[in-house]
């Protein structure tokens, strides 16, 4: 299968207040497909977008018949059965295509140390290993749900990214994160500790969306079924003290950390198949995909223990949540953030050890696999 089917819109650049940051809107406008007769996709028709993409940690925890991660309990919501791998697998795909078919925005050259922080099934880690044989590449994550056959060059590790890192000082060329909305409770913090870990020169990547639901033709009402879903969802996020919306923010903490030349891309994602541009279609049609899958498991948990919801009436709310999102008549979408900046320069690094910078504890990682 191809990546893509045309190449992104042109971008427009963005001015920002703050120097150092270029903000860049990858889709300024999208034209909204109105050949299509039927504005909603049938349940079969949803469904072979899904189907044609094909110790204490294993200690799992089930509810609601799905399975979770124990390890570091309660800081990540979503599911980690194979039902929710397989839905990651996709997701990587539509996040790859949405990018032109590219695995990162940052302008490498030939790294050596690569580290991907909360993996999921590893496939990232995987492709980056297949792209740059020469790198090694090392992802982590609270689940070990990753594939025994990986290329050589690819280590998986247990990990809590939100504690404390002991990886050593100047460890990695280029570190990467996507998606761990929900599953951050700091993220200045987060940035830190990468800025810290990265060596002179190398680049820290986030590919984060903003969970606020998006509508440019007011297509959609706000009492609709998934509009209002996505207000219950946010407000679960802010009771858990995991904010949905920070990656507006995250090229600020970026320059707070110290970083330079920070370049934010900032991308639209249908929820659906309405644009009428191709490659946007595409996108739509997979993360449509991945939406209709994630939404039992985005929900449950956290509405329950944040709303408290009953099982029986979340899945009642869903039956019609999903028929919005299938509806093709409303145009939502959300803003996806791709913001990578460069570490510490050769000088100012040198600078720091002159001024008697030392580094931190040696890594004390758990290894996923043999």
């Amino acid at each position: 299968m191809s990546t893509t089917t045309s190449p992104p819109p042109a971008p427009q650049q963005a001015p920002t207040g703050d120097a150092g940051i270029t903000t860049t809107l990858m889709h300024p406008e999208i034209e909204a497909d109105s050949s299509d007769l039927d504005s909603s996709f049938t349940d079969s028709e949803a469904e072979s977008y899904t189907t044609s993409l094909a110790s204490s940690v294993f200690d799992y925890q089930y509810e609601n018949g799905r399975r979770y991660h124990r390890f570091r309990e309660g800081q990540y919501f979503l599911p980690n059965d194979e039902t929710e791998q397989d839905r990651l697998d996709m997701h990587h795909h539509m996040l790859t295509v949405i990018q032109g078919g590219q695995l990162h925005g940052a302008p490498l050259d030939k790294p050596q140390k690569v580290l991907d922080l909360g993996t999921g099934t590893g496939i990232w880690a995987i492709e980056m290993g297949d792209a740059y044989p020469s790198a090694h590449v090392t992802g982590n994550d609270l689940s070990p749900i990753q594939p025994n056959w990986v290329p050589p060059n690819v280590e998986f590790l247990v990990d809590d990214i939100e504690s404390e890192w002991t990886y050593p000082e100047n460890s990695f060329d280029f570190i990467y994160c996507r998606y761990l909305l929900g599953g951050i409770s700091d993220w200045p913090r987060l940035i830190k500790q990468a800025y810290k870990a990265l060596k002179p020169g190398g680049y820290l990547e986030l590919l984060e969306p903003d969970s606020n639901m998006l509508c440019d033709d007011n297509s959609i009402s706000p009492d609709a079924p998934l509009w209002k879903w996505n207000e219950l969802f946010l407000e679960a996020g802010e009771k858990a003290g995991r904010s949905l919306v920070e990656a507006p923010n995250h090229k600020k903490s970026m320059q707070e950390a110290g970083f330079v030349e920070i370049q934010e891309d900032i991308f639209k994602l249908p929820n659906s198949p309405w644009p009428k541009d191709k490659h946007l279609k595409e996108v739509g049609a997979f993360h449509m995909a991945s939406f209709l899958e994630a939404l039992e498991g985005l929900s449950l948990r956290f509405f329950q223990a944040f709303h408290g919801m009953k099982a029986e009436e979340i899945q009642v709310m869903l039956v019609n949540v999903r028929k919005d999102l299938k509806n093709r008549r409303y145009h939502t979408y959300y803003h996806l953030h791709r913001i990578y900046a460069q570490g510490v320069t050769t000088a100012l690094h040198n600078l720091g050890k002159r001024q008697g910078q030392g580094d931190v504890a040696e890594n004390s990682f758990m290894p996923l696999v043999d």
